[in-house]
């Protein structure tokens, strides 16, 4: 019998390093039992990740005295050439000269990235050696306090640094930023100890901050293009967001979580006092009942000429109503966002002031090649005032929407009586990709099936449904849609079991087609694989009383 060829085993060291790389440091251990070859391979691993969720004790660990302690002191030891990266996440107890000795082990190995997350208790201090790894390029603190050594000079080659829950005096703080020449993205996530943020960073492209200061100055960062804001709920610190604008003119990209406010702005301003002329992308959420919301978002797209795509989350808070904001929306249809390509919005739930400011923006952006709708994710039915708004706008046109995404659909009237509208006033849209939602939502079901027997959508290609549940208000759609696009050439279909997929079939076969070239692909069911968890504490002592044994 020929022994079949073993490729991996003659791949190049390199290569192999990079595959374990890509394992659980539980299943790379373990990779030693194949051969004599494999056995010290995974010693060699220029990463490792150490996580006491992933790495319990077992019975037969305890009875060996093994501890998440003893399984890293004793890789640590085995490990053979450098350490580029090491992950620390642990959520019990570590005596702290245990952390202070794996690190000043690591400061032997050219260490590139450190992560240490300490999820519970009080914080850890960091210690002194970590600062003399002058080859780290990646920095992750996370429940930790930081004070270096009188002597630190700084990170002359990092480039990335997160801080998460650190405590950190002003000086230090401020030291620590200028003397990173090379920072590239910096992530600040509830700073304790700095009341002023103060960032000088010649290199710095990414900026993330999720906390509140008393004054923020951001000061030669002209590689400066993605930026992440997020006050939480300290609305009195907002104001602060308009000092980002002034003094980051070349942005492209803008993250804003929360809600926005019209303190940020001004109690009356139509555009920012510096345009924000590079600005291509912008994520903001907006409560849709509050006018002053509202026209704080308009005010920063007619401030950004360049803006091409445009994600929104709305939200809504007690009625269901606009009022004054839908008044206003429907009188000010004469701005132009010349430039917008793509816009998603998310949280939506059909109500008229949704549709209402959706339409504004359809109508202001007339190079619109795409939308995305994406209903909320609560088990309940979509619902909404917008029949008689969709009956009487039929006669607009947005010319160049060329495809439209709907995401966790339900088939509820709303939702369809929104898409049919966009079909319908769409005369370029040739593709509708529809996911359903996971779980079913039973709503009101069609009677705009019947009341609907002349819709004709003349442009539309391609349709993409995945996980369809074979429900009626699903089905349903469906049939309408085979039955209202003459043109249609291909529609794709994915269930999610096995159980709604055959009774489905049997429905589609029986459908009417209004183009005879339609053709409908149908998916295999989605499924999930799940992956069977091992112990990891019982091959890795097998593996200590194999080495003690050596």
């Amino acid at each position: 019998m020929t022994m079949e060829l073993d490729r991996i085993s003659n791949l190049p060291g390199g290569v192999i390093q990079k595959i374990l790389s890509y394992l659980p440091i539980r299943e790379a251990v373990r990779t030693c039992v194949l051969s004599s070859n494999w056995r010290c391979k995974w010693a060699m691993l220029p990463r490792l990740v150490f996580d006491d969720h992933q790495i319990g004790t077992t019975s037969k660990a305890r009875r060996r005295k093994t501890t998440f302690v003893s399984i890293v002191d004793r890789v640590l030891l085995l490990q053979i050439g450098p350490v580029d990266a090491f992950e620390l996440v642990y959520r019990k107890f570590i005596v702290a000269s245990d952390v202070d000795r794996w690190i000043l082990h690591l400061t032997r190995k050219s260490l590139k990235e450190f992560t240490l997350t300490k999820s519970r208790g009080s914080q850890y201090k960091i210690s002194s050696c970590l600062f003399s790894c002058q080859e780290l390029i990646h920095l992750d603190l996370n429940n930790c306090s930081l004070c270096p050594p009188s002597r630190f000079k700084g990170f002359r080659r990092l480039k990335s640094l997160r801080l998460q829950n650190i405590t950190v005096v002003q000086d230090v703080f401020e030291k620590l930023i200028g003397s990173c020449p090379l920072l590239e993205r910096l992530t600040l996530i509830d700073l304790n100890g700095i009341t002023h943020l103060k960032i000088d960073a010649p290199n710095l492209q990414f900026l993330e901050v999720q906390d509140t200061f008393e004054d923020v100055k951001v000061e030669n960062t002209l590689n400066l293009v993605d930026v992440l804001i997020d006050f939480g709920e300290a609305s009195s610190y907002c104001s602060n967001l308009l000092k980002y604008f002034v003094q980051l003119p070349l942005m492209e990209r803008l993250t804003i979580k929360g809600f926005l406010s019209k303190c940020a702005i001004g109690s009356s301003a139509e555009e920012l006092p510096k345009p924000c002329r590079c600005l291509k992308f912008l994520s903001i959420g907006i409560r849709l009942n509050n006018l002053e919301e509202i026209l704080a978002a308009i005010c920063f797209l007619r401030s950004s000429p360049a803006l091409k795509e445009l994600k929104i989350s709305v939200h809504q808070e007690g009625e269901a109503t606009a009022g004054e904001a839908t008044y206003w929306l429907n009188e000010n249809h004469n701005w132009a966002f010349t430039q917008l390509r793509l816009m998603k919005v998310t949280a939506f739930s059909g109500v008229k002031a949704e549709v209402d400011f959706i339409k504004f923006l359809l109508l202001s952006s007339p190079a619109l090649e795409e939308l995305e709708i994406v209903a909320p994710f609560e088990d309940q039915a979509v619902s909404g005032e917008v029949n008689s708004w969709l009956d009487d706008n039929l006669n607009w046109a947005f010319t160049q929407l060329r495809l439209v995404k709907v995401t966790c659909f339900s088939g509820v009237k709303a939702e369809v009586d929104f898409i049919k509208f966009l079909l319908l006033s769409s005369p370029a849209l040739q593709e509708l990709q529809i996911s359903a939602r996971h779980h079913v939502v039973l709503g009101e079901v069609n009677p705009w099936s019947d009341d609907n027997q002349n819709c004709v959508f003349t442009h539309l290609r391609v349709v993409q449904l995945t996980g369809i549940h074979g429900v009626k208000p699903e089905v349903d759609f469906i049939r309408f849609l085979l039955s209202s696009s003459p043109v249609l050439e291909r529609m794709t279909i994915q269930p999610t079991s096995v159980d709604c997929s055959l009774e489905l079939l049997k429905k589609l076969v029986q459908f009417k087609r209004a183009s005879v070239d339609a053709e409908i692909s149908y998916l295999d069911p989605l499924s999930s694989e799940s992956d069977e968890d091992s112990d990891f504490d019982d091959d890795y002592t097998d593996l200590e009383s194999d080495s003690d044994s050596d």
